[in-house]
């Protein structure tokens, strides 16, 4: 039998670029360029009605996006792209991306939880989004039932855990997700 092949490993400049020339958005972490999946109707709708409620009820110096925005941890070098990013105050950049499209100091992630993502939104995405010292809350949005789950920072590595599956939620931004208004008709 042969050994497996070591596999290549690319820099984070390497990462940039192959990702500027791209059609489709890679993760990156650990030398690795992870292509990522596309997501359901249902998962885009819920992560839109999401972010327009994190959008529309933001409190004034923070600023929402959709997935499309970046976000690299510093303290590990892992790159990802959230279903949703707040951003509360000014926006640093990545010093390491001379473009500008990364940010570094999100306020809030937000992950729509799907079957093929959600083992690593609950574990290692977790981990690392942890250690970004801007971060104040990270939110979980189940696909399947009503069910929102947010970690919210209390202190400088303490995070206290909830689940809401009706009612309300309001996060530190000021916004309200209300369940009922996000998972009404819902595309299968």
């Amino acid at each position: 039998m042969q050994p497996a092949s070591p596999r290549h490993r690319y820099s984070y400049a390497d990462y940039l670029a192959y990702e500027q020339d791209s059609e489709l958005k890679h993760e990156y972490y650990d030398g690795e360029i992870l292509a990522m999946a596309g997501g359901s109707r249902r998962h885009n709708a819920l992560a839109l009605r999401v972010g327009a409620a994190l959008d529309a009820g933001r409190e004034r110096g923070c600023v929402a996006f959709q997935s499309d925005q970046r976000v690299r941890v510093l303290a590990t070098g892992r790159a990802t792209y959230p279903d949703v990013t707040v951003v509360c105050g000014p926006i640093e950049g990545d010093p390491a991306d001379p473009a500008g499209a990364t940010i570094t100091n999100p306020t809030v992630l937000v992950e729509v939880l799907s079957a093929s993502t959600e083992q690593e939104d609950r574990g290692g995405k977790w981990q690392h989004y942890r250690l970004i010292p801007a971060l104040e809350e990270y939110v979980l949005v189940a696909q399947g039932e009503p069910r929102v789950e947010r970690y919210r920072r209390i202190g400088d590595d303490r995070w206290e855990y909830s689940e809401v599956t009706e009612g309300t939620l309001e996060l530190s931004t000021g916004a309200v997700l209300d369940l009922a208004a996000l998972y009404e008709n819902l595309p299968e």
